[in-house]
């Protein structure tokens, strides 16, 4: 993840992982009202399924790590938004994939196996 996304004084820091994912959730489902281009809208569209994947829970905390970073490749693809809601909430959304992905780094899944 691009250290532009990285948020300086992120308020999200301080609520719990549901309420993050469930955040995540909820910034891009906003994002499905909002007029966007053609090829952005795919790729909010795939990073909002799997952000509602995430919020509904009961998965494994290495699986979020790595659900939630690809979110986040989702929406660095989300470019020409053509719309200044969509780029403050898709900008939001990165901010708290970060996060996700910070608090679960040392829970990722294993790799040699």
């Amino acid at each position: 993840m691009s250290g532009s996304d990285r948020p300086t004084d992120d308020p999200a820091d301080d609520r719990s992982l549901d309420d993050l994912l469930a955040a995540l959730a909820s910034e891009l489902r906003a994002t499905e009202e909002l007029p966007v281009a053609p090829s952005a809208s795919v790729w909010l569209g795939e990073a909002h399924a799997v952000a509602e994947d995430l919020a509904r829970g009961d998965l494994d905390r290495p699986v979020v790590h790595e659900r939630v970073g690809h979110v986040h490749r989702l929406l660095e693809n989300a470019d020409g938004l053509d719309n200044e809601a969509a780029v403050e909430r898709v900008a939001t959304a990165r901010s708290l994939a970060v996060t996700v992905h910070e608090r679960t780094a040392d829970e990722r899944p294993d790799e040699t196996g």
